[in-house]
């Protein structure tokens, strides 16, 4: 990414932005405009990953939603006219939201306020275990998953949808496979599978903890 394009990416961004700020709120011309702003964001690669590394497999999920939070905030409430040209770029500003705000707020939308269990870090890590070389947290749950001793894990699916059950979900979720993916797979939307998924998590800690603790 050369110095010119970063320029005139700027430029195109700023000019957009005084564009939707100079229309009336929801007005059709704003909404054209705001679109234009949002796609070219998108498209341009330069939105920060803030926490790389971190959250696990997660990480993808909670992404998803704080950028989701930011676009929407930048079409609601006239919220385009809080960026001040004079104090900075686009992009600086909608990095800054990114990081500073809409990341840390979807993270405890997307792990639950630590009610879920997270396949990479739980507080389950602290339960003690009967084996001599213990295996990790996540090998327990996925061995748990992938056994299935009880035939619960793979009766549970989504109505209408056999194949979608947690059992599978969760093999592709731990394997890295995006939800976005998962979604083309089987043609269910990514909120019902989120939701699923969070719903099955919840009603199964107790199981995956007795077996954890075995």
């Amino acid at each position: 990414m050369t110095n010119d394009w970063r320029k005139q990416l700027d430029v195109q961004l700023k000019e957009l932005a005084l564009k939707a700020q100079q229309h009336p709120h929801a007005t059709n011309e704003q909404r054209i405009a705001l679109t234009r702003l949002m796609n070219v964001i998108w498209q341009s690669g330069r939105l920060i990953h803030p926490y790389k590394g971190q959250f696990q497999l997660l990480y993808e999920d909670i992404y998803d939603e704080a950028v989701q939070n930011l676009f929407l905030y930048l079409c609601q409430n006239n919220n385009i006219n809080k960026y001040d040209p004079e104090r900075g770029e686009v992009i600086t500003w909608v990095n800054m939201l990114l990081s500073k705000r809409f990341f840390p707020e979807a993270i405890p939308k997307v792990i639950g306020k630590g009610n879920e269990i997270n396949l990479e870090d739980s507080h389950l890590e602290n339960l003690p275990s009967s084996q001599s070389q213990p295996m990790s947290l996540s090998e327990k749950i996925i061995e748990c998953i992938e056994s299935d001793p009880e035939l619960i894990f793979c009766k549970e699916h989504i109505k209408g949808h056999p194949e979608a059950n947690f059992q599978a979900i969760a093999k592709r979720r731990y394997s890295g496979i995006s939800w976005k993916d998962i979604s083309a797979e089987w043609g269910i939307g990514i909120t019902s599978l989120h939701s699923f998924y969070q719903r099955c998590l919840k009603k199964f800690t107790d199981k995956l903890q007795e077996y954890i603790c075995i």
